[in-house]
């Protein structure tokens, strides 16, 4: 059972009125660990044994194995870039021994709501320690889900009663019944969906009846956000998520959608909010709050933009550089600093015109400084 406490940011009410808030907290979390495997005790001849053997009796979906301080299933199959697959209760693990990041962790639901990230962390450093591994870099988390599960007998919305920056959106029925309700899609996904029947049709996740102390009646609020949109609000470690998800959940809930009653306004934005969507902006603006100062750094998105915009570059670099080695004739590829510096003149030559350069610079720079770019 989920208690609430400093130690688990996931939360449970009983349930009283509609609209009544049933569990809140971290649904689904994705961290890239970058470990130093030089003095680690990982046997990988017996990885690569048992998996090798799990190929070969194919009526065998996975072996048990025994790591440090915890037992796992391993796969049969490994996950590119990774080249095994282990899991337990509490976490799906993929591992490479000569990649970085080399471990790449996925915090089960069950474990999140049952034992709290912050035990889940303590874990995973344990197994570390056991297996004599030691971090060379702090973590990456590549995406955080965050769930908010109601009471709600009789919804009374549609996808034309959200208001939304998504510009993808998707509903499905069953027998001309509501159940899901989907916003945006990549790196910003809001889902708003009958859990119970979720959980009947593809998830199984009974335990979550105990938690909320029913069977019936729960549709849950979900914020699923990828690493873009992590990193452009200044989320890239475990310490940054704990810091600034409530503000981020706040910046959703009030700025990115919100769902409304329908009036005779010609304005859809100042229709009244739903009950429901009410309950929750309440529920989040007692989470603690970072403020949008801290949690929208402009240094850290224009660093992961700048990071990203160099990365496109350097793959257009080597395309240049081997088109330019075949002009030139020579027998081996030109060094980046040549290539550099002969796309510099052939741009002058044949691209460049200052007042155009000038006047798109400034036109991309205020679309930036306005957040559209």
């Amino acid at each position: 059972m989920v208690r609430k406490g400093k130690e688990n940011i996931n939360s449970i009410q009983l349930a009283e009125d509609t609209e009544c808030l049933l569990a809140s907290g971290l649904d689904s979390l994705y961290v890239s660990f970058y470990l130093d495997l030089s003095t680690g005790v990982i046997d990988w001849e017996e990885l690569s044994l048992q998996k090798i053997k799990l190929q070969t009796e194919q009526h065998e979906k996975f072996a048990k194995i025994t790591l440090g301080y915890e037992v796992f299933a391993i796969k049969p199959f490994g996950r590119n870039p990774y080249t095994y697959v282990l899991e337990n209760e509490y976490f799906n693990i993929s591992l490479g021994e000569k990649i970085q990041p080399n471990c790449y962790v996925k915090f089960s639901s069950k474990g999140l709501w049952q034992l709290g990230l912050n035990a889940l962390m303590e874990r995973t450093a344990d197994w570390l320690d056991s297996l004599n591994i030691v971090t060379v870099k702090p973590e990456s988390i590549s995406r955080a889900d965050f769930a908010f599960d109601y009471y709600l007998p009789a919804p009374n919305f549609d996808l034309s009663n959200f208001v939304t920056r998504a510009t993808k959106k998707s509903t499905w029925t069953e027998h001309n019944k509501l159940q899901t309700i989907q916003l945006g899609a990549g790196d910003i996904v809001i889902r708003v969906y009958d859990k119970v029947a979720e959980i009947s049709q593809q998830s199984k996740k009974s335990w979550f009846f105990e938690i909320w102390n029913r069977t019936s009646d729960v549709w849950r609020i979900e914020f699923q956000i990828r690493g873009k949109a992590l990193r452009e609000v200044g989320i890239e470690t475990l310490s940054d998520l704990k810091h600034y998800q409530n503000s981020l959940l706040k910046e959703l809930a009030e700025q990115h959608t919100t769902l409304r009653v329908p009036s005779s306004d010609s304005n859809r934005s100042r229709w009244p909010l739903h009950p429901l969507w009410e309950q929750l902006q309440n529920d989040i603006s007692i989470l603690p709050q970072s403020g949008l100062g801290s949690i929208l750094d402009p240094e850290k998105s224009v660093q992961y933009r700048m990071h990203m915009q160099a990365k496109s570059i350097y793959g257009h670099l080597k395309g240049f550089g081997v088109l330019l080695q075949a002009k030139e004739g020579g027998p081996d590829p030109p060094q980046l600093e040549n290539v550099v510096q002969n796309l510099v003149n052939f741009l002058l030559l044949e691209h460049h015109q200052q007042t155009v350069w000038k006047a798109d610079l400034s036109k991309k720079y205020e679309a930036w400084r306005l957040g559209q770019w």
